[in-house]
């Protein structure tokens, strides 16, 4: 199943999907991540939020919690209901098309693989969101498990999010050095 994933996404990606997956996260980077930012900052302040912390614990979660008070509490789970559903997609559609476009010279390698880093990076971003808001919409009660898993998400987010972004560098370079050979010959 992963390598029929992995050939599609080789075969159907094509310079203007990549074109428009760029738009739309240059859009969201400029416009709408900006108010979105002002918007929690009027929630949160200074007070750390389990998406955009790299590492923390079940009970770091259930302090965010509390600092949110009950108003940030709902404006946070609503949030991931609303604009934390669109912005994954943007970032993801935008590193899986990337890396699908960029990553073609390598017909018979593992490295054809990392395609799959920005999909798993989108799964485990609305893990983290699922998770993170059951457990502000249950506070001040105590949930099993999910405290404990959610640092999980975010910290594995996080790490292929990043791993992505530097496999669609590696890789960018690569085809421009590899063009600059091309030219020289």
């Amino acid at each position: 199943m992963l390598k029929t994933i992995t050939n599609k996404s080789y075969s159907k990606v094509s310079g203007s999907i990549v074109l428009i997956t760029l738009i739309i996260f240059m859009v969201f980077i400029i416009l709408v991540l900006p108010k979105e930012s002002k918007r929690s900052d009027e929630y949160f302040g200074d007070s750390p939020v389990p998406d955009s912390s790299f590492i923390y614990t079940e009970e770091d979660l259930y302090n965010m919690a509390d600092n949110f008070g009950t108003e940030g509490r709902a404006y946070y789970i609503r949030s991931r209901f609303t604009f934390d559903i669109v912005w994954p997609l943007a970032y993801g559609f935008f590193l899986w098309a990337s890396i699908a476009y960029f990553g073609r010279a390598f017909k018979h390698s593992i490295i054809r693989y990392t395609v799959l880093l920005p999909i798993l990076g989108v799964i485990l971003d609305y893990m983290e969101n699922l998770g993170a808001s059951y457990v502000m919409f249950m506070y001040p009660a105590r949930t099993p498990f999910l405290p404990y898993v959610v640092p999980i998400f975010t910290l594995s987010k996080w790490l292929i999010i990043v791993a992505s972004f530097v496999v669609l560098v590696l890789l960018v370079v690569y085809k421009v050095y590899y063009l600059f050979l091309q030219k020289k010959t």
